[in-house]
């Protein structure tokens, strides 16, 4: 397994070493704003680095683009940025057995937006998940097949589906449109309807619109925003930020 990690670093940041050394060495405690950055992909490097205010309402105020767990009007608003693909995001779900072997190395990481997404199925926040969709086709794929299983009121179902899914690789067809046909399975999805909509790339748009709105407010994979503050996906950073 050590030695699929480690080539998936290198695909991840080939071409940015200096970034993989800050975010790895530099920033594993604190970020370039002070604060943790455990894990951050570079995605559109330069992009909602946090120096000017961000409009989150455009996520917030679309529940059909930006789909939500929790109360509507609840006190506590957590808006997660995240690539179906990222192996961060997935350690971030913790539910792919892998991520297990790595919570020495990345433990405050390590099911952190699952306890927040926990957090929302009791009631004590609302939780918005916004797909970047910036590390290849399949990246894309795994969006819209979450966003087909959204037209069904699945949508969370299959987002848990699709992290269990991750096998810490990238773009090698593990979130192909056929495997992700595979992982909707037990759902209890119409999977004719499901189909359909994936082949014919039905949200396609959907995907492309969420990840330029989301460049405005994040610039690498997992980010969260806690009631507006940017955070990293750290469970210390955003359990202190929710008052846990």
């Amino acid at each position: 397994m050590s030695d699929t990690i480690q080539i998936k670093k290198d695909t991840l940041w080939k071409g940015a070493t200096f970034v993989l050394a800050l975010v790895v060495v530099g920033l594993l405690i604190f970020g370039g704003n002070g604060a943790p950055t455990t894990g951050n992909v570079v995605a559109n490097p330069g992009a909602g680095a946090g120096t000017a205010p961000v409009d989150l309402s455009v996520f917030i105020d679309n529940p059909t683009l930006y789909p939500s767990i929790g109360p509507e009007d609840a006190e506590n608003i957590v808006i997660e940025f995240s690539d179906f693909q990222c192996p961060f995001c997935a350690m971030a779900a913790g539910l792919a057995s892998w991520t297990e072997g790595y919570k020495t190395q990345y433990g405050d990481l390590i099911e952190s937006a699952t306890k927040i997404q926990d957090l929302a199925k009791e009631g004590k926040l609302r939780f918005i998940y916004v797909p970047m969709s910036f590390l290849g086709e399949e990246s894309v794929w795994a969006a819209e097949a979450a966003y087909c299983a959204h037209d069904q009121g699945k949508f969370w179902e299959m987002h848990d589906a699709i992290f269990t899914a991750h096998d810490s690789t990238e773009n090698q067809g593990q979130y192909s449109k056929d495997k992700l046909k595979v992982i909707a399975q037990g759902l209890d999805l119409d999977m004719a309807k499901f189909n359909k909509c994936l082949d014919n790339s039905d949200h396609a748009s959907d995907v492309s619109t969420a990840g330029a709105q989301a460049s405005a407010a994040a610039s690498g994979t997992p980010t969260f925003y806690v009631n507006g503050q940017k955070l990293s996906g750290s469970w210390t950073q955003l359990s202190t930020a929710l008052g846990l």
